[in-house]
């Protein structure tokens, strides 16, 4: 069975150390990370936005690239924190048989602090912070439909 697993939450809310850990303790998991791959582009420069179509076409190749591993578990380490990118994903992702959503607790200033603890270089800027908290949207009835369970973690 091949499963999808989609992280949503505002940045620095533990998504990628969820995953990691995820991966530690499940065979055939594979994260697809929009930060690692922006990196990658960018030769290591984590907030440097200039290469997005380039980042999140990868991101997408990606996915249907480690789908092709019989028994597959693909997490989606990004936002994923809007319902139309959600939508996108589940709608083009028919090799899954089983589609999760890991949800993250809307904690603000839980995301502040963890953020501030990162590299310098991996911080996300306040102002950026703040936005993409006043972006985040709940799970649409339609999202909702169209995945198999949903997870809440809770740090």
């Amino acid at each position: 069975m091949k499963t999808l697993i989609m992280l949503s939450a505002i940045p620095a809310s533990g998504k990628t150390t969820w995953a990691r850990e995820y991966r530690n303790t499940h065979p055939n998991t594979y994260i697809v990370s929009s930060d690692e791959i922006r990196m990658e582009i960018t030769h290591g420069k984590f907030n440097d936005q200039s290469q997005q179509k380039l980042v999140w076409e990868t991101f997408d190749q990606r996915i249907h690239e480690y789908a092709k591993n019989e028994n597959a578990t693909i997490i989606l380490d990004a936002l994923n924190d809007v319902n139309w990118v959600r939508l996108q994903y589940l709608k083009t992702t028919p090799e899954f048989d089983k589609k999760i959503i890991v949800l993250f607790p809307l904690n603000y200033e839980k995301s502040l602090m963890y953020n501030a603890q990162r590299d310098i270089d991996k911080q996300v800027p306040k102002e950026a912070m703040e936005a993409l908290y006043q972006k985040f949207e709940p799970l649409s009835q339609e999202v909702v439909d169209l995945v198999d369970e949903i997870i809440e973690v809770k740090w």
